[in-house]
């Protein structure tokens, strides 16, 4: 099976291609981190599954599912956004699958089999659709972010101490998120814990706060290597500066 992989995250798209190199049933021919190399990668290579990242350079998403829209190819688009009329006008585009992101590459693989079995079409003729998106603290229970958030005083009393979490493990999977915090982290946040943007931003910058009072921001200077009279992060910044630090240490 022949798999082409668009994704504006280069770091993403390395580690899709290490990943599925171990599969003996996919073979990756093909991956791009823009829509218009990937269109014409994917007719190029002529892949049995495409998997399609919404926000690309160049051209979106969208643009490349209208470019592809008369091939005979299974396809999976990923997003860090769930905007009932941008899911609609994915499907309406004959994809197959919308993966919410993040994602873990081995559910990528287990969507990538259903959407090229056979049985994905149902005896009354309609496609199933289904969503996935696992539960953040599952996701994000990775060691290595609680304990950075313990190290600098951020403890799982404080409600933000789950929104940063789940916002940081974001940005570490895609860090294009980290340009859009008012327009897709925040609300994708909201949405998971079922709050609202505007908590979903207080409780993280109450947390930050709660650390940097704690000692005039020591600790979030020594482990970030930020100078003595830096101010304290916003909350965009401190997601940033964790999710390279954490990244670096891979």
């Amino acid at each position: 099976m022949k798999l082409f992989i668009l994704d504006s995250n280069k770091r993403t798209l390395a580690e899709a291609e290490a990943y599925f190199e171990k599969k003996e049933d996919i073979e990756i021919v093909g991956v791009s981190d823009n829509g218009v190399d990937g269109i014409n990668g994917i007719i190029g290579t002529d892949p049995d599954v495409v998997v399609i990242e919404l926000m690309l350079s160049k051209i979106d998403g969208i643009e490349v599912l209208r470019g592809i829209e008369d091939l005979n190819i299974k396809v999976i688009v990923t997003t860090a956004m769930q905007s009932d009329n941008v899911i609609n006008k994915v499907f309406s585009l004959g994809v197959d699958y919308v993966l919410l992101k993040p994602y873990s590459l081995d559910i990528l693989y287990n969507r990538i089999l259903d959407v090229t079995s056979p049985i994905r079409i149902s005896d009354e003729g309609y496609k199933r659709v289904i969503f996935d998106h696992e539960e953040p603290d599952v996701i994000y229970a990775d060691s290595s972010i609680t304990k950075l958030l313990h190290d600098v005083g951020i403890t799982p009393n404080l409600k933000g101490f789950r929104y940063l979490r789940t916002a940081i493990g974001m940005v570490i999977t895609d860090e294009t998120i980290i340009e859009a915090v008012t327009k897709v982290l925040y609300p994708e946040i909201a949405k998971i814990y079922k709050t609202t943007s505007v908590r979903a931003e207080r409780a993280i910058r109450h947390a930050i706060e709660s650390s940097w009072n704690k000692d005039n921001g020591a600790l979030i200077k020594r482990l970030f290597l930020l100078p003595q009279n830096a101010k304290r992060p916003t909350n965009s910044e401190f997601i940033g500066i964790a999710a390279e630090y954490l990244k670096e240490l891979e």
